[in-house]
């Protein structure tokens, strides 16, 4: 369903039980991860939320649905731009080469243990070339590619390409194979900076923070703990409580 203007597709769909799929040309609260603003020009980008009615994965299991979303967005993207080095950085953000390009924001509605929706928000800079604000890397795909891209288009191939994903949450394994195949700064040395889970949204773009340290990503848990090796340690991390000094 298309709506010209809302303040965020996540919470309109909640408010609207009787839709399955919304996308609109303009946000005025677009929200992101870690309770950040998500900035999206007027009819210039993918601003597109989906709900999914009792996932078949148990409150354990949930990142499986990160794991499965991020890699339909990562195809859609990867198929805009096939000759970019498009990557997942954890747990859900896409990247092509240094920059962001999408971000992703999924959340669940749990009850006694039993997930019995998912709202899944997705913000994907297509034809935006200009911010105002101070996120440090956004790219779209105009910048890359040169080119207007058809935003309606983009938002029926996600729904389709996260519809067919969807049997892959039966298949962990292969899931996460394919998740780290293309998992950002995976096997390489960078740095990183431990922080409080509560710190403030601007602290997270901190861009020399003072306790950064160099460290690499070996793995991703099935809880969806991101797996850092030191020189002296490897410690694991949940989200918010590391951040990538980029």
């Amino acid at each position: 369903m298309y709506i010209s203007q809302t303040n965020s597709t996540n919470t309109w769909l909640k408010e609207h039980p009787d839709c399955e799929v919304v996308w609109t040309a303009y946000q005025t609260a677009g929200r992101g991860q870690a309770g950040n603003s998500w900035e999206s020009e007027a009819g210039k980008n993918v601003l597109f939320s989906m709900r999914l009615t009792h996932p078949p994965v148990s409150v354990e299991q949930q990142f499986r649905l990160t794991m499965l979303v991020s890699l339909a967005v990562w195809q859609v993207v990867k198929e805009l731009l096939p000759d970019e080095d498009v990557t997942i950085k954890w747990p859900n953000d896409i990247y092509v080469g240094k920059s962001k390009i999408c971000g992703i924001l999924i959340e669940n509605r749990i009850v006694e243990k039993v997930i019995e929706e998912s709202i899944v928000g997705i913000g994907l800079n297509i034809n935006q070339t200009q911010w105002t604000g101070d996120a440090p890397n956004p790219t779209s795909v105009k910048l890359i590619s040169g080119r207007e891209t058809d935003i309606a288009q983009v938002s029926k191939r996600l729904e389709q390409c996260i519809r067919a994903r969807l049997p892959q949450l039966a298949q962990p394994v292969e899931l996460k194979q394919h998740y780290m195949t293309v998992l950002y700064r995976l096997n390489r040395k960078a740095k990183y900076a431990e922080r409080e889970v509560n710190v403030a949204p601007s602290k997270i773009l901190t861009r020399t923070p003072d306790n950064a340290f160099e460290a690499t990503i070996t793995n991703v848990t099935e809880q969806g703990e991101l797996v850092l090796q030191t020189d002296q340690k490897t410690k694991k991390y949940h989200f918010k409580e590391i951040q990538f000094v980029l």
